[in-house]
Formats: C-alpha cells, structure tokens, sequence
C-alpha cells in the first residue's frame, strides 16, 4: 500500500499546550515522518517554540496575538502551510495522542461510509502534565438552540464501539478533530470572518453540501484540553469596553454570517456545495434552523 502523508493544521493562540501537544503528536505517531504540521502561532512577546525550531516536519506562521481575528481566520491561516499532503487533519493546540493514532485514523477512514468520508467528533478530556485516562469514543449529538440561533452540542459515548470496526455516521463535525482526505481543503476551506461558535455548524453544513460524509470514529486517536487551566483565550485579550470594543462585537457579527448561511444558503469560497442542500442536511440531522427546533430523524443514507 502507498505511504499516505498527513498534513496536520494547528491555530495556536498563547497556548504554553502548544509544544507539548506537537511532541506528543510525533511521538505517538506510528510514521512520523510522513506527518507534516503547519501551525498559526498568535504569540505574545516571551512566548517560545522550543524544540519545534527547525524541525523540517514544522511550518509555521506567526502573527502578534494582537493582530488575531479569531479562531476562524487562524484556521484558515494554517491552510497557507499546506504542502500536498495526501490527507488533512484539523485540531487544536491542546491535545494529547493515543499510540499510532496515524494508522488508526487511516484505517477508520478506509471503513468510513461514503465516497468522500470525513472524521470528526468530540475528544474526551485529558489533564496537563498527565498521561490521559483511557475513555471511549465519542460522538456529537445536539444539545439544545441558544436565543442568537446558535445549535449547541454534547458528547455521546458510543456504547457499542467495541463491536463496531467502522465509524458511526452522525453528520456534524468538531473543530479539534476532522479527518479527510486533502481534497477537503480546497472544497471546504475554514472561513475566516467566523470568530467562535458557528465554526462547526458552517462546517458540517458546508461539507455535506459538498458531498462529504461525517462519522465518528469509534476509536480514541486524541484527547482534549477541556476548560482554561491557566491558558490565555482570545477573549481574554480583545476586550476594551471603555473603548467601545469587545470580543463579543465579533461574535455577534459573526453568528449573524452563520445564521445568514443556515437561513439563505449561497454558492461561494464560503458558501454551500452544489451536492447536496441545506434542506437535505436539515432532514439528515434533525436540526431546523429556522425554526431554532430539533426533531428525531429518520435513519437514511444522506
């Protein structure tokens, strides 16, 4: 079988996770030197790399963490380090990697339903300076509409992984894990004006609308760094009430983008697909976006 490359993007916002989590990565991989990692590290004067220095496996590109629009534009900033890899996974700067979690994301890929699969769920949490804990797999399912329209998620363990060699195909995708092959860069790319939450519901949208077939993996490959212990968010940083700014600005402006999108749905570079559409999408999920409501749907093939 022909060596697969691994293009792995990482935003990286002052995040002391950072280098841990990249050592890790290399370390837990079964082939690491066909895994290539291209990070957009938002630093604040003092902040190091360390080890990740020179490391030929290692592009990144830096921005003063003043400069910093958000996780959607930093996401879509790791895209420019892209090199031809074979395949690409999306995840953050606080993550921990179970052993040759690059095998078994291609083995779950090749098991995956659809001719154009795409991994992607929730990771179960870890603790900093900790092995993490053994968990099961998880997959998303919706939790509940907030009063700006924004759908939210929860984790569901997949209670019967043990017996289940393929993923589980749910639909929705999380931003730190999303498992595809490279073609999903140039039909998917992260949009930039998406501050915070809407990134994934966009994704998943857009990505069905393209074809794309979401699943679960029903093995554990990474863990997450769930909650601040300590790390500077980009909302900690950008706000300046008595100046009339706040992160909250940005977020309002960028919910009222995705729900422009969830409501009237329009081709572009950040559009839907020509493969599918949103209602499709919406009778697959069970989400209504118009109706800010979810109902149980019928199991089909999207």
């Amino acid at each position: 079988m022909t060596a697969k490359s691994i293009f792995v993007a990482i935003p990286a916002y002052r995040d002391s996770e950072l280098v841990p989590t990249v050592l890790d990565l290399f370390a837990k991989a079964r082939h690491p030197g066909r895994i290539r990692v291209g990070i957009c590290w938002q630093r604040a004067a003092g902040d190091d790399l360390g080890p990740l220095r020179g490391d030929p496996r290692v592009a990144v590109t830096e921005a003063d963490h003043r400069s910093s629009r958000g996780v959607g534009w930093a996401r879509a900033e790791t895209l420019q380090l892209y090199g031809g890899e074979d395949h690409y996974l999306q995840t953050d700067s606080h993550q921990r990697f179970a052993p040759h979690w690059d095998e078994t994301l291609l083995d779950q890929l090749s098991r995956a339903p659809g001719d154009k699969p795409l991994l992607s769920s929730w990771c179960p949490g870890y603790t900093p300076d900790r092995p993490p804990a053994p968990a099961d797999p998880l997959r998303m399912r919706f939790d509940a509409f907030d009063p700006t329209g924004m759908p939210f998620f929860e984790a569901d363990p997949i209670a019967d992984w043990r017996e289940r060699a393929e993923p589980v195909p749910t639909g929705l995708v999380c931003g730190h894990l999303m498992f595809a092959a490279a073609s999903f860069i140039a039909e998917v790319p992260n949009d930039p004006h998406i501050y915070f939450y809407g990134e994934e519901i966009t994704t998943a949208v857009r990505a069905f609308t393209w074809g794309w077939d979401v699943s679960a993996p029903t093995r554990t490959v990474m863990w997450h760094l769930w909650g601040g212990h300590g790390r500077v968010r980009h909302w900690d940083d950008h706000n300046d009430p008595a100046a009339g700014r706040t992160w909250y600005d940005h977020e309002l402006k960028s919910r009222r983008r995705v729900r422009n999108l969830l409501l009237h749905p329009a081709p572009g570079r950040y559009g839907v697909g020509p493969h599918r559409t949103v209602a499709q999408f919406e009778a697959y999920t069970g989400l209504r976006f118009a109706e800010n409501r979810f109902e149980q749907p019928t199991p089909c093939a999207p």
